[in-house]
């Protein structure tokens, strides 16, 4: 049974089979109800024929046997009536006097005779005089009377006759008919074949296009030309598949192309990647991923404008890209070509499918390196950028696509730490510590919000006397294991993980609480505290200084906030706009590391400062390097020129002590004088050295 009902599944999944057959049942049963509509009239003419001649041969009967009938004449009645029955096919046939007596009795079978029981048919034609008849499951019941010639009633004839004929009519009619319809199926059911077959093509044709279209084939045109609604279906398909085409191309571009440059994005570099990475595991051949990061890129960005920014990316992907195509043609590589990606930002990735060792991935990321050192032009301008690069090799680095890119990341992470423009590969060194990093950077967000931070103070002392004038305030955190850390043992961290916003704000309350506190002894000493660039560039820095002061009841004049020289730099006009509300109510201001950027000088003449801090590394190196020495002299005389006051940082010797007094600094910090150490160690230290200087108020 199984391969019938797969059979007729089979079949049934064709529309063609479906209208054939349908059309064929139509056929045969239109056929057949014809005939047999012509059956029933032909079986009805037959039964009439045979009733009409059965009344005839028994109404002749009854004529013949009036007189024997008439005399009670028994032994003729039963010689004629037994010739009858057989001639004229009966089953039963007898006759009956007007007294009911039987005369006579004749049967087709072995019944036994003289146990007659006269039939209703009979009596009632006896006793009415006429012709009576009933047909009967095809057995046919006749009484006739039998009259006299002088038309009286002496008895009746009665017949019971099985029409044979009628059947053998009734049967032979429906082998007619059905012999008509199969062949009339036989004749018209292939010719309905090919007219539903030629009716349905146009469907048959949409049909294919639809199961295309299911496995992603899009690019097709329906032609039906039938101009009927199949047409008009088809040109609706037509336009649907162009619209889903047209989408599905968008929505790869949007899934695998990165808009702004044109390169495959993340995810289609992913999926490169993990194919080659397997290919390679298969084969035994080598490659490499590289992770590239822009040098700078940021400064552009912000001088020039998000959309010369995004020129530049365009620019940096197309040159990256032709250096590792002419890579690929000196290595004869054209089969498995290298692919460069965007993964956003200014972060590029290039995979190397095929290279015979390491060297070969440095060469081509030294290439890389040299490309991007060349200078770009953007809107008049020519734009100087550097590229930091990680390279993992796999399958040794890693063997899938999110192992290699991390393991590149890391590496190039380290190439920037070493002052970018370069590239480094990834050593497992790298993940034990990016693994210490996390954890670093996870006990740190439990020191931030379990108060573990402490704030020390390195004092500040007047150059004429050594006298306690000031204090920087300088974080330290009390580790649970690992005891006391200084600033360069999480500072990095924190700006990684964007904690030194927070840190920066608690050292400035805590540094305020502080301050009051002296105020409170008799110790007006001014407290300086270091603003970092994220801490500076947030919305609302004013006002939380302004908190900060409130919070502590702390006088403005009393608070020193230190800015590098890089972010004041870095966007003066903002610097300006951010800094002026805060010196307006008094608090004061020092520019740090001041020496090491790339100050303007028609920017310090506007800049709201008030204090200069001389970098350290120029302090240190003054008494044997005559460069740092005209450095330092020529801050100072700056400052002089200015009215502005000058912090030495790191004095260490007295010999540095006494040259930069000479030259008119104002005030000095380092370990000549004293450490930082906590406030109540502070408190003791300001207490016996204090100077009453003026204080900017």
């Amino acid at each position: 049974m199984a391969p019938i009902r797969k059979a007729v599944a089979r079949v049934m999944r064709s529309l063609v089979m479906k209208f054939t057959l349908l059309t064929g049942a139509l056929i045969f049963a239109t056929t057949l109800m014809l005939m047999t509509l012509e059956s029933v009239s032909a079986q009805r003419e037959t039964r009439n024929l045979l009733i009409e001649r059965s009344v005839a041969t028994l109404q002749a009967s009854a004529s013949r046997l009036a007189i024997p009938v008439s005399t009670n004449d028994a032994t003729h009645v039963d010689l004629y009536i037994e010739e009858l029955i057989t001639s004229i096919g009966a089953s039963q046939l007898y006759v009956l006097n007007n007294r009911r007596e039987v005369l006579g009795e004749a049967y087709g079978d072995e019944r036994e005779q003289g146990q007659l029981r006269a039939a209703d048919i009979a009596v009632m034609s006896l006793g009415a005089g006429d012709l009576r008849y009933d047909l009967h499951d095809g057995l046919l019941e006749v009484s006739a009377p039998v009259y006299t010639q002088s038309r009286r009633l002496v008895g009746v004839v009665y017949m019971q006759q099985p029409l044979v004929e009628l059947a053998a009519s009734r049967n032979a009619a429906i082998q007619r008919q059905t012999l008509i319809a199969l062949f009339a199926l036989g004749i018209f059911l292939p010719l309905a074949a090919l007219i539903v077959g030629r009716a349905l093509r146009p469907v048959q044709t949409l049909t294919d296009a639809a199961r295309l279209a299911s496995s992603k084939n899009l690019d097709m045109r329906i032609k039906v030309k039938t101009g009927d609604e199949l047409e008009v279906l088809a040109n609706a398909f037509n336009r649907m598949f162009a619209r889903l085409d047209g989408n599905l191309k968008r929505i790869h571009r949007l899934a695998y192309v990165d808009l702004v440059t044109e390169l495959p994005n993340r995810e289609r570099f992913r999926k490169e990647t993990e194919r080659v990475a397997r290919k390679s595991l298969e084969v035994g051949s080598s490659g490499a991923v590289l992770f590239l990061d822009l040098d700078r890129f940021k400064r552009v960005n912000d001088s020039l404008g998000i959309g010369e920014g995004d020129r530049l990316l365009e620019m940096v992907g197309r040159r990256l890209s032709e250096v590792t195509r002419g890579c690929d043609l000196a290595a004869g590589s054209v089969e498995d070509p290298s692919m460069v990606a965007r993964l956003g930002g200014d972060e590029f990735t290039a995979l190397l499918p095929n290279i015979q060792d390491s060297a070969d991935a440095a060469r081509v990321a030294n290439k890389l390196v040299d490309a991007i050192r060349l200078p770009f032009e953007i809107s008049g301008h020519q734009v100087f950028l550097g590229v930091s690069i990680g390279v993992a090799v796999f399958p040794q680095d890693g063997a899938d696509p999110e192992t290699l890119m991390r393991h590149a990341d890391l590496a190039m992470a380290h190439a920037k730490r070493a002052g970018g423009s370069s590239a480094q590969f990834f050593e497992p060194s790298m993940n034990q510590s990016a693994f210490e990093r996390l954890v670093l950077e996870n006990e740190l967000r439990d020191a931030v919000a379990q108060d573990q931070l402490v704030v020390f103070y390195q004092p500040k002392v007047l150059m004429k006397d050594g006298a306690c004038a000031g204090a920087e305030a300088l974080v330290r955190w009390q580790h649970p294991t690992a005891g006391l850390l200084s600033p360069g043992a999480f500072i990095e961290a924190a700006e990684e993980c964007g904690l030194i916003g927070e840190i920066g704000d608690w050292v400035l309350r805590a540094a305020c609480r502080e301050a009051a506190a002296w105020r409170e002894r008799g110790l007006e000493i001014p407290v300086a505290v270091n603003v970092s660039a994220m801490q500076f560039d947030r919305d609302g820095f004013s006002d939380s200084v302004l908190d900060a002061l409130a919070a502590a009841n702390l006088p403005p004049h009393l608070l020193e906030l230190e800015l590098t020289e890089s972010i004041a730099m870095e966007n003066p006009e903002r610097v300006i706009e951010q800094v002026q509300p805060l010196r307006d109510r008094g608090v004061n201001f020092a520019i740090d590391d001041f020496g090491t950027g790339h100050s303007s000088l028609a920017y310090l003449t506007r800049m709201p400062f008030d204090v200069f801090k001389i970098d350290q590394s120029f302090v240190r190196d003054m008494t044997t390097d005559h460069h740092a020495r005209i450095v330092v002299e020529t801050i100072l005389a700056m400052a002089k020129s200015l009215k502005l006051e000058t912090v030495a940082e790191g004095v260490e010797t007295a010999e540095q002590y006494e040259m930069l007094r000479s030259q008119g600094a104002t005030l000095a910090q380092g370990f000549l004088f004293a450490r930082p150490m906590p406030a109540t160690d502070f408190v003791a230290f300001a207490s016996d050295s204090y100077s009453d200087r003026a204080v900017n108020e």
